[in-house]
């Protein structure tokens, strides 16, 4: 029988589990397939975006943070960007989409949907035996994490605000505003962000800005290169390097993507530098710091877990971006050797991909679900049951 002869309510069934592009493609078969989806255009259209590019909350906040200012001017910088901070913490769990916001939402999708791809040969770099295609789940954490990443990117490390602020959060600094975007993010969705960075600070240090020493580990004939032939194809060491690697970790997802796709040369690279300018003046990456501050923060209040199940759990919670020696260099990148195996299993126990033994910690819905709603110190506090003066 011809699809164009099935019920209306059997063909709108089709299209809610399909995906955006297969949704599409679909409705315009035929006209009364066409009609259709007419009649429920929006509700289609949003339940497509979800079965592609899910989850849509962390995805409108990405696109909110991404809207046009105006303003190129330091001056009414903090302003500004609180009154977008409370814009984007206040997305709920359903939120209503317009076809504007749609389409840029495809944008952002397809991007971290590339990723997807991607990713397993970051997380497997060495293990290549056990590397596998990621699972639905797994998909939808990581875009959740690229999301997150590129949010605080575009809020960030832009231009506007490196000049307002070039310098790292003060972990004494309890409202600023990139420790409250990183109090909305539960525990769990915390370590999964740190594993994206991680693995996204491999890559730039192995592959596409690799130091002279990762150089020569990689290739046993570059010991006997002249420094002019090496320096054709490394980046330096020592402190320069460093400070290079911290720079390149506040392109946005997007840029880093095109990087490793787009680029094959140092001189190509080099010219994509050229092209950020003011963005890169020696002002570094933040959110590590960000990130170390906020899981304190909830460190200290033992992730609201206590008894048994703290015990269980707590030697599992790390964050692989925040941990001593990452990078492909010992020490952090850039030093004298490189790491020949991935992360231990028991170190991603909540990350991104599912390991073997993480049933047996079964739900832990605590740090699942311990995100701030406002972000703010004083939403912190209230959470956990405590006063402000005994919070801080």
């Amino acid at each position: 029988m011809s699809i164009i002869n099935l019920s209306t309510e059997i063909l709108q069934k089709i299209y809610d589990y399909a995906e955006l592009q297969d949704l599409v493609a679909l409705a315009r078969t035929s006209r009364r397939t066409y009609r259709v989806f007419l009649g429920r255009r929006m509700h289609l259209l949003t339940q497509g975006l979800h079965n592609s590019y899910s989850p849509l909350p962390s995805l409108l906040k990405l696109t909110l943070s991404n809207e046009a200012d105006k303003s190129r001017k330091p001056i009414g910088t903090e302003i500004r960007i609180n009154s977008l901070l409370t814009r984007i913490v206040s997305v709920g769990t359903d939120p209503k989409l317009t076809l504007e916001q749609m389409k840029k939402m495809v944008y952002y999708g397809r991007i971290a949907d590339r990723w997807t791809e991607l990713y397993p040969r970051l997380r497997w770099r060495n293990g290549s035996d056990n590397r596998r295609l990621l699972r639905p789940l797994e998909k939808e954490r990581l875009r959740r994490a690229i999301y997150h990443h590129w949010t605080y990117t575009s809020l960030f490390h832009s231009r506007t605000y490196t000049s307002y602020s070039p310098y790292p959060p003060s972990p004494a600094s309890l409202d600023d505003p990139r420790h409250r975007l990183l109090r909305t993010y539960s525990t769990a969705e915390q370590i999964q962000l740190s594993e994206y960075l991680a693995h996204l600070e491999t890559l730039v240090e192995s592959d596409l800005y690799p130091s002279n020493s990762i150089i020569r580990s990689q290739d046993p004939y570059s010991h006997s290169l002249p420094a002019r032939a090496l320096a054709k194809i490394a980046w330096g060491e020592g402190n320069e390097y460093r400070r290079l690697v911290r720079d390149i970790m506040k392109l946005s997802p997007a840029d880093i993507l095109h990087l490793v796709e787009n680029t094959s040369t140092k001189s190509e690279r080099m010219d994509f530098l050229y092209a950020k300018e003011a963005c890169f003046g020696d002002v570094p990456a933040t959110m590590n710091y960000a990130l170390s501050t906020v899981s304190v923060e909830r460190a200290r209040r033992f992730w609201g877990l206590q008894g048994e199940e703290l015990g269980r759990v707590v030697g599992y919670l790390t964050f692989p971006s925040l941990s001593p020696g990452v990078g492909v260099g010992t020490g952090g990148g850039g030093g004298e050797g490189v790491v020949e195996r991935d992360f231990e299993d028991e170190m991603l126990m909540f990350g991104v991909c599912e390991v073997q033994g993480r049933e047996r910690l079964g739900a832990c819905e605590e740090i699942e679900c311990d995100g701030v709603e406002t972000g703010e110190w004083e939403g912190f506090c209230r959470m956990l049951g405590v006063g402000v003066e005994e919070g801080g």
